[in-house]
């Protein structure tokens, strides 16, 4: 994982957990109609993304994992 460091609000923390979830569930389904392609034939799915997303997504997730809410900057 990457070493850098960034500040997020304690409350962006389930919305960008959610929205990173819905982005590997879409990765998921294009391999699944790849996959049901192959079994069936027809028009085959064009693959947004490649491997290298597929790890990035899941990479973002557990470091949701890791980071510390930290106290809102005071305005």
């Amino acid at each position: 994982m990457a070493t850098e460091m960034v500040t997020l609000p304690a409350a962006a923390i389930p919305d960008l957990r959610r929205m990173l979830a819905i982005g590997l569930f879409a990765y998921g389904e294009i391999e699944r109609l790849q996959d049901q392609h192959k079994l069936q034939g027809g028009a085959e799915p064009i693959h947004p993304t490649g491997a290298f997303e597929a790890s990035a997504f899941a990479e973002a997730l557990l470091w949701l994992d890791q980071a510390e809410p930290v106290a809102e900057a005071a305005a």
